[in-house]
């Protein structure tokens, strides 16, 4: 759906050009067509670029923070697979995989440099909310790391999620707003929607990884999810009921805080955004896998 809009190809000609404009040496260079390649749905510099136009600026106004975003969510990605030995991203291999360990973490490094770099043109208090941003994804991803390890339940996964995911989702809806208008009431709603959107997600994407591991009958998880938690609990089944209901109240929660802007194609996108989030994931899922409702239906 995403690929067919205007914003999406954008996005991925300005990726284009930074790499070309990058004036880095050819290994770092190499890398960063490599990861730029691979792809990805671009959901949270598409985001940027919506919520901008929403609040009466253009897509070039906030071009340079949309790819800031993305960068340092691939900057993420980069080093996630490092930290869980990934072996595939995207359908493709891994950076680590496709080059080594060293150039993964340092070419990460870059990423996040340069996302820093690119905020820098709209002042101080953007890039350190930025910077705040950077620092709650990675004590996302240590909780993240060390949930297996340690004492963690739903209230630790919460502040997890929302610090390893949604953190950017809120902030790239939110800063968008307020460097193309002085509305706080409309910031305040647009990083509503990027939270509550960013939990949704997550929780669809712990979901689908604990069916797969369920549909393949695998027993190691490397991190500990709601799914898991809820499933200790209360069973198989009445575990994905409750995560199901949690996605849809999260996303309702997201949808719900566009109401104070008037109906535009950029609302409507926004609006979109969140079913392909969550609903259309969800329903491809089940499509491509009929044999989860049985599985479902055999743990009642």
């Amino acid at each position: 759906m995403i690929e067919n809009w205007e914003e999406y190809r954008i996005i991925n000609r300005a990726l284009e050009e930074l790499v070309a404009k990058s004036n880095t040496i050819p290994k770092v260079e190499r890398a960063l067509k490599y990861i730029i390649k691979a792809g990805g749905k671009r959901t949270r510099p598409i985001i940027v670029l919506l919520s901008g136009r929403l609040c009466g600026g253009d897509y070039k106004d906030v071009l340079n923070i949309a790819l800031a975003v993305e960068l340092i969510h691939t900057a993420s990605l980069a080093h996630d697979d490092v930290i869980d030995r990934g072996m595939v991203r995207r359908n493709v291999k891994a950076l680590h995989v496709e080059y080594d360990l060293s150039l993964a973490i340092l070419v990460g490094d870059w990423l996040i440099s340069k996302s820093v770099e690119l905020t820098s043109v709209y002042g101080e208090e953007i890039v350190k909310e930025f910077a705040r941003v950077g620092m709650l994804m990675s004590e996302g991803e240590i909780l993240d790391v060390y949930s297996v390890k340690e004492d963690f339940g739903e209230n630790e996964y919460f502040k997890c999620i929302s610090s390893k995911t949604a953190s950017l989702f809120a902030y790239s809806a939110k800063n968008a707003c307020k460097i193309v208008s002085n509305d706080l009431k409309a910031a305040e709603k647009l990083y509503e929607y990027g939270l509550n959107l960013g939990i949704a997600y997550q929780l669809v994407d712990d979901l689908l990884e604990y069916l797969e591991m369920y549909e393949d009958k695998k027993s190691e998880f490397e991190s500990k999810t709601l799914p898991l938690i809820y499933e200790s609990r209360f069973g198989f089944k009445e575990a994905v009921i409750k995560i199901l209901e949690l996605i849809k109240h999260y996303a309702e929660k997201s949808v719900k805080a566009l109401d104070y802007f008037e109906n535009s194609e950029y609302k409507t996108k926004l609006l979109k955004m969140v079913e392909f989030m969550t609903s259309d994931l969800l329903k491809g899922y089940v499509s491509r896998n009929k044999e989860i409702l049985g599985l479902l239906e055999s743990y009642g």
